[in-house]
């Protein structure tokens, strides 16, 4: 019996190390000109650059810088006309101001206002409201409802009768028609200003010190 022998080859192991690119993506005014600089170190005495090619790299420079300088203004600009509308923002403390959402505030047991608007008649309507961490706080069956603006009216108590804390308060309004199509449903928070806040580049208002809402978001102030 003649036996065979097998031989196993080993490969060598494949370096797998990514490069990686180092240095700027984009070029600035200094760079450019260091280039420039480099450049006419460098050239051939006996075939000096263009005359031509000189004046366009030369333009082109202004330009840049030009349009640098440009940039730099309008950011100024831009930081300014922030600022001023940031303090205008201030004379909106003590308003009452009226904005789109769903939320509502709750202090003391006393809820700020909020109305929604039914796109069309409503055959069943019930109210879901959450607390600040989504959990869902009380529900309210209304029934029929007709199309039009209702304001939303809790007394801030949970089904068992106790008064929820302080705080900012969401609710849903689900309408269904007779058809058992759902209804469109849109939502208005009313307040007094009690605040402003710019975090995060977004200009914010308190309302009620509890409800905060966009700037963008106001619609009618009063």
């Amino acid at each position: 019996m003649t036996t065979t022998a097998s031989t196993t080859a080993t490969l060598p192991t494949q370096d797998t190390t990514t490069m990686k690119t180092v240095g700027k993506k984009t070029l600035d005014r200094s760079d450019f000109m260091t280039l420039f600089i480099t450049q006419m170190q460098h050239q051939d005495p006996l075939e000096p650059m263009d005359s031509t090619e000189m004046a366009s790299q030369l333009a082109q420079f202004s330009n840049m810088e030009a349009t640098m300088k440009m940039s730099d203004n309008m950011e100024k600009l831009l930081e300014y006309q922030t600022s001023q509308n940031n303090l205008q923002l201030l004379t909106l403390i003590g308003k009452e101001v009226q904005g789109t959402g769903n939320t509502m505030g709750v202090v003391a047991g006393a809820v700020s206002t909020t109305e929604y608007t039914l796109a069309d008649a409503a055959d069943s309507c019930k109210v879901e409201i959450y607390d600040a961490a989504g959990r869902m706080v009380d529900t309210a069956d209304l029934g029929y409802a007709a199309s039009g603006v209702h304001e939303l009216s809790w007394d801030a108590k949970t089904p068992s009768g106790t008064v929820v804390p302080d705080g900012q308060y969401t609710y849903v309004v689900k309408a269904m028609n007779a058809l058992g199509q759902e209804v469109d449903v849109d939502y208005r928070t009313t307040g007094k200003v009690t605040g402003v806040n710019f975090d995060g580049g977004v200009a914010q208002v308190t309302v009620d010190k509890t409800v905060t809402m966009n700037v963008g978001d106001i619609l009618v102030v009063q």
